[in-house]
Formats: structure tokens, sequence, C-alpha cells
């Protein structure tokens, strides 16, 4: 759908791409910055948004139209060369509830890119549930544009905002959408203590498969299904690399042991839309609550940091929000 954004940004950004988030004042919504460098990990603001105006104070009718000194002035975060956020700029209450922003508040950030890579024709796109394919009916951005509007809509879905793409086309994701978490450690779990751990949750867990390695240690899989809900899955690797947002961490604070914790659907298809029907929607809810439960059993057995499947840290407080009864499902994103 498209939405009507006048007026949410200054004029020379109106048609760009727009993030708009619920304003930072809480203490538990990740930064803005923080979020940029999961993606993108030299991204810094140029100058700080909170940085006041250049200007001294001055009076008189010759100074008329002059900014006052505590004028804050939108800040420039750069994300990659040629690829930079420029904002906060205030919300209007009549956007916020149009833009489903959480929290009553909120704030907009435009997203540039200096040399866009000329738009791909149209073609199906099989997976669609960040719902790009809808936003650009002509044919999808390419190459950093695309990966820009990646991480924006990765961004809105972990705080609750939305985006809004070439200053039409609405896109607002359901943080409820994010279910599965990655635990990396620096310990490795057998597979029968790692069954142990999912029976904690689902009690017919089993082991489905394990993977002998040269050194001793053993990847595997533990499944571990629900009457009703799909199935929860605990698969171990050893990888080469750790996602980006890690990198601003201590590196004993994780290790090379990834544990993917999934759930897996009745239909997995309905993973694949952006609307997926309200029998799906409750059941995902009731498969994160498993996930996030299974999530703080294992990171209570073994040390790591928690990465969501945007690719941001899940700290403590972000692992209770997932917990918490507020978490579940609303029903006005259930349609039958």
């Amino acid at each position: 759908m498209d939405a009507d954004v006048s007026g949410l940004v200054p004029p020379a950004y109106a048609g760009a791409h727009l993030l708009a988030l619920p304003c930072a004042g809480s203490a538990t919504r990740t930064p803005l910055d923080t979020l940029a460098r999961a993606w993108f990990p030299t991204a810094g603001w140029e100058p700080d948004p909170g940085t006041p105006r250049d200007v001294r104070p001055a009076v008189g009718a010759r100074f008329r139209g002059v900014a006052p000194v505590d004028e804050v002035r939108p800040g420039r975060l750069r994300l990659a060369d040629g690829v930079r956020v420029v904002g906060p700029f205030p919300v209007p209450t009549a956007a916020v509830r149009a833009l489903s922003l959480r929290g009553g508040a909120g704030e907009a950030f435009a997203l540039h890119v200096e040399e866009p890579a000329p738009r791909g024709t149209p073609a199906p796109v099989p997976d669609d549930r960040d719902g790009l394919a809808r936003a650009f009916p002509a044919g999808l951005p390419q190459g950093v544009e695309l990966l820009l509007l990646g991480w924006a809509v990765a961004a809105a879905r972990r705080v609750g905002g939305a985006v809004v793409v070439d200053g039409r086309a609405l896109l607002v994701p359901d943080p409820g959408a994010s279910v599965d978490l990655t635990l990396y450690s620096p310990v490795a779990l057998a597979p029968e203590d790692a069954v142990g751990v999912v029976r904690t949750v689902v009690p017919g867990a089993r082991v489905a498969r394990v993977d002998d390695r040269d050194d001793g240690a053993r990847g595997f899989e533990v499944t571990g299904g629900t009457p009703y809900d799909g199935a929860v899955l605990l698969s171990a690797q050893h990888v080469p690399e750790v996602p980006v947002a890690l990198g601003d961490l201590d590196p004993r604070e994780y290790g090379p042991w990834a544990y993917r914790l999934a759930w897996q659907p009745p239909d997995p298809y309905e993973l694949e839309v952006e609307r997926p029907s309200g029998v799906h929607v409750v059941a995902r809810g009731r498969g994160r609550l498993l996930v996030s439960r299974l999530a703080a059993v294992l990171h209570g057995r073994v040390p790591g940091v928690l990465v969501d499947d945007g690719g941001f840290v899940v700290r403590d407080h972000d692992l209770d929000d997932r917990l918490a009864p507020s978490a579940a499902p609303s029903s006005s994103s259930i349609w039958a």
C-alpha cells in the first residue's frame, strides 16, 4: 500500500527511501548506529545528531532568523562509501499512527545512495516476506541500494518501525516474524547434552543427525515436534565466520560454535509471504516463544552471544521482551 508521508521529512528528501522508528527515548531501543554496524561495520555519525548548530547567541533585528544555539540539526550516519542516513526528523502524531509505529512517537530518517545501480527487470520473486517485490513492481533495486533496503526492513522489524520506499510504498515488517536465534559460543556442546536442553522445552526431542569432525568435535541437529505448531530445531556447527554485529564485542564473549535455534512451521511456504494466514501467525507466536525459552536455557548452559535472524545482537533485555506475554501476536496482525 502507498503511504501519505507528506511533511514527514524536508522537501529535499521527499522522494527518498525513508526509515521511521519509534523514538529513541526508550532505554531498551537499540541505537540506530548500533543497528547500522550490524550490517555496515564502519558505520558512524558525522556529525552526531545531537550536536547543536555552531551559531552564537545573537539579539536585535539584524539577527532575526538566525538559528538558536541549542537547535539540533539532523545528523548524517555514514554506512559505506556513497551511502548514508540523514536524520532524525520528528514524525507528526498523525503519521505515527499511519506508519503503525510503536510507543506513540517516532523519528524518520532519509536513506541516500549517491550512485544507485539501474533497477532490474520485473521478475517473479518466490520469497517476498519483506514486501519488496510488491513495492517495486517495475523491478527491484540492485547492489548497495538493495542491501540498504534490506537493512532498513530488518532494522524496522527489530524495533517496531516502518520503511517507505521511493517516498510512497509502505512496508511495516512484523517484529513477531523474527523467530530464529543463533548462539555463537566458544564451547562445543555434545549432542547428548543438547538433546537434554531441547527436552526442557519440547519433551519428545531427539537427535536427528550427527556430523563427526576430524578434530573430534561433532556438529549435529536436534529436533522436537509439537502437536500443532510444527517443530523446533537446534543445529550446531563450527563456522569459519561470525556475523558482522559481533565485531563491536570483545572476542572472548563469543566463539566459532554456532547453535541455531529455529522454528519449522507446519507449512514452510508461509515463511515466504508478506502476510501469512492467521493460523500461521498464531503458531508462529507460540513457536517464537519456544525458541526464546530454548535460547534462555541453552545460554544458561554455554556462554556466548545471541544473534537474531536480522543479524542483530540479542541482549538479556531483548530476550526478556521476547519472553514477555505482550510478545504474543496481536489480533490486528492476524487474518484467517
